[in-house]
């Protein structure tokens, strides 16, 4: 019984390190660039041109470079991109419902087609159901 539990703990232990260095081999190089963006002003620049596209999800502008990290990269890039710009639990909550239905595309979409579904449609059903629910959460939002 005592190998067993020292077994399952040192296998639970090793797993948790792999997942903790994935992770960090994404956040911490998304979470510097942002640091970078904003040091020189960047964000500015970046929040005015998406200002008009966020704001259908009641989102600042500088929001869109963490869907842009979600969607292209992965929800850790998004995470690590979306930390440092100290959003609303509003706007947190609207990208978290964007992100979690539409995430990783380039990653998820040719998976996709190996199951014999038309990639295509499922990443543009993907991401108009990501910006619906968003758009509809902003109003929603507005209403409480």
């Amino acid at each position: 019984m005592t190998g067993f539990v020292y077994t399952t703990l040192k296998k639970g232990i090793l797993n948790g390190l792999s997942i903790i260095l994935v992770m960090a081999k994404v956040i911490v190089p998304c979470y510097i660039a942002i640091e970078f963006i904003k040091y020189f002003g960047l964000i500015d620049i970046i929040s005015r041109f998406f200002r008009p596209f966020m704001g259908l999800f009641g989102l600042p502008g500088e929001a869109a470079l963490g869907l842009i990290a979600g969607y292209l990269i992965n929800l850790y890039a998004a995470i690590a991109v979306l930390t440092p710009l100290n959003l609303s639990t509003k706007d947190i909550t609207i990208m978290a419902l964007m992100l979690g239905i539409s995430h990783a595309l380039p990653v998820e979409t040719p998976v996709t087609q190996k199951t014999g579904v038309n990639g295509w449609i499922m990443l543009a059903a993907r991401i108009f159901f990501s910006l619906l629910s968003g758009i509809l959460l902003n109003l929603l939002w507005k209403l409480f």
